[in-house]
């Protein structure tokens, strides 16, 4: 078993405490109760493409500018 730490992690709901052996994995801890994921439907896609939400592309810079 791997040596852990405690980190301080900050989010939006807070400030957490997660022992963790490395910070990936405090911040994925964290992750988890704050946001979801799962495939896009059709149906998904189709709603979310109407709304103006674009499609980002995992590893590039996010545009905070969007409101996305």
């Amino acid at each position: 078993m791997s040596a852990t730490r405690i980190y301080l992690v900050n989010g939006p709901t807070g400030t957490r405490l997660v022992k963790a052996s490395v910070a990936s994995q405090a911040i994925s801890h964290v992750a988890k109760s704050a946001f979801s994921a799962k495939v896009a439907s059709q149906d998904d896609l189709v709603e979310a493409l109407s709304e103006g939400i674009k499609v980002e592309i995992y590893g590039e810079e996010h545009d905070s500018g969007s409101g996305n």
